[in-house]
């Protein structure tokens, strides 16, 4: 263990609560991060251990659950471990040692001594006295891994020790998942791409020595349009996949991370008023930790929102319009013009999500290239079609940045709407601004429903 943690002072209980809440920020943080998963994982580790009220060496490790084999598989390490303890931890079966123990329960387990303690079933050569923190890694109430940290022997556990580890738990087991679900859905678009050049190959030499029969040229052109659609369709699959992930993570920050937030706030308030009148600095310093907490509950809200606004899924489209608009325009000044908004549908969820992303990344473009001062938006039933028009005062897109391939916005939005059959036209005339207008046919499965209009 350092020196400086050995001879640091315990720290008061406001400060320990500050330091607890830095400590939970700092981990959220890195766990934001799209990195190497082994990279974020002990740069969280080692935020841990310097955590001085827990009184964790600088070792740890992260062992992930392979349920199918009821064992544990070391994945990272933090700190020196001998080559013997290496092999040897490999595999731990659950209900093994410590760390198995763990995967089994699924609760959090404190030793204050290998030697001591009957249930450390495992020992090796160059092993010197140490306490443990066995902490379960879980998303929701499924097992993804156990992280172990090494502490001096006998201390004085952290009253809130607990509580932060299996919040930390929590969040890492969240991100494992979510690096485990972005890996997957990497391989799959990676072995699709590799079946549609390959498939495409063929074709092309399928093509070349069958020029002159008709037939077998049609049957090719077919195959590459199934390859094409079947390729546009995994794309939208893989927007809905990020969709509900996005909808997922917001849920997880705002419930469980806002949760601790707002517990933290409480305990605050209360210790607040528990200080003596004549302890003015004290209740100060307080004070100040307690606001700090309201700015990053707003902070964690704000992530939230941006992630997926539950205004979306509450209200539908138009309300989600309007509170998007009003965010704009408190934040950059721009005016908008709702009233065309003429009728409030009732849209399948995927078909509303699409339109609204596809209303944001117009905006985004408004933002950087646009130099608009207002913004109108209107979405009506006009005969068959659903049309959804957002037009900006700006200086008007070319018709260079509408082809360029370079435009991701632009095929983004393109991409979006091909899913429902739909169409989109960008027109834009220099200094007078650009229109953006979506169609898609109204079909039964899309559950187009008129409601009446509120704006």
């Amino acid at each position: 263990m350092n020196s400086d943690k050995k001879n640091s002072p315990p720290l008061k209980e406001n400060e320990q609560l500050t330091h607890e809440y830095r400590v939970l920020h700092k981990v959220a943080q890195i766990l934001q991060t799209h990195g190497d998963l082994i990279e974020m994982l002990q740069d969280v580790m080692k935020v841990i251990t310097e955590f001085e009220e827990l009184k964790v060496e600088n070792k740890a490790g992260i062992f992930l659950a392979d349920h199918e084999n009821q064992a544990l598989r070391l994945f990272t390490l933090v700190g020196n471990f001998s080559e013997e303890f290496i092999k040897m931890e490999q595999k731990i079966p659950f209900g093994e040692c410590l760390c198995g123990r763990v995967a089994l329960s699924g609760d959090l387990l404190m030793s204050e001594s290998c030697f001591k303690d009957s249930r450390h079933d495992r020992t090796y050569d160059d092993m010197t006295a140490h306490g443990h923190y066995i902490i379960p890694l879980k998303s929701l109430d499924h097992l993804v891994g156990v992280m172990f940290l090494y502490t001096n022997t006998n201390p004085s556990w952290y009253q809130h020790s607990q509580e932060v580890l299996l919040s930390i738990g929590g969040l890492i087991a969240d991100a494992i998942k979510r690096k485990q679900t972005d890996t997957e859905l990497e391989q799959y678009r990676g072995h699709l791409e590799f079946m549609v050049d390959s498939k495409t190959s063929e074709l092309r030499k399928t093509n070349e020595k069958l020029t002159l029969e008709i037939e077998e040229h049609k049957n090719t052109q077919n195959n590459l349009k199934v390859s094409r659609d079947q390729l546009r369709n995994f794309s939208n699959q893989i927007q809905v996949a990020r969709e509900e992930e996005k909808s997922r993570i917001a849920r997880e920050v705002h419930d469980r991370l806002g949760q601790s937030l707002t517990a933290l706030k409480i305990d605050s308030r209360y210790i607040e008023k528990k200080i003596p009148p004549n302890l003015e600095e004290v209740k100060e310093c307080l004070h100040s930790m307690t606001e700090l907490i309201d700015t990053t509950i707003s902070s964690v809200q704000e992530i939230a929102m941006e992630l997926r606004p539950p205004i979306l899924d509450a209200f539908g489209l138009c309300e989600a319009i309007a509170w998007q608009a009003e965010e704009y325009s408190r934040k950059l000044g721009i005016e908008f013009d709702l009233s065309h908004l003429q009728e409030h549908i009732d849209l399948d969820k995927n078909l509303t999500t699409a339109l609204f992303r596809i209303f944001q990344e117009a905006l985004t473009n408004i933002t950087r290239h646009a130099q608009a001062t207002k913004v109108r938006v209107s979405l009506n039933l006009n005969g068959g079609n659903l049309a959804f028009t957002i037009e900006d005062n700006g200086k008007g897109i070319t018709n260079e940045a509408i082809h360029s391939p370079d435009s991701i916005g632009l095929i983004g939005i393109q991409e979006r709407v091909f899913g429902y059959n739909g169409k989109v036209t960008f027109e834009g005339l220099s200094g007078k601004g650009t229109r953006v207008t979506v169609t898609i046919p109204v079909d039964k499965k899309w559950n187009l429903q008129k409601v009446p209009s509120r704006y």
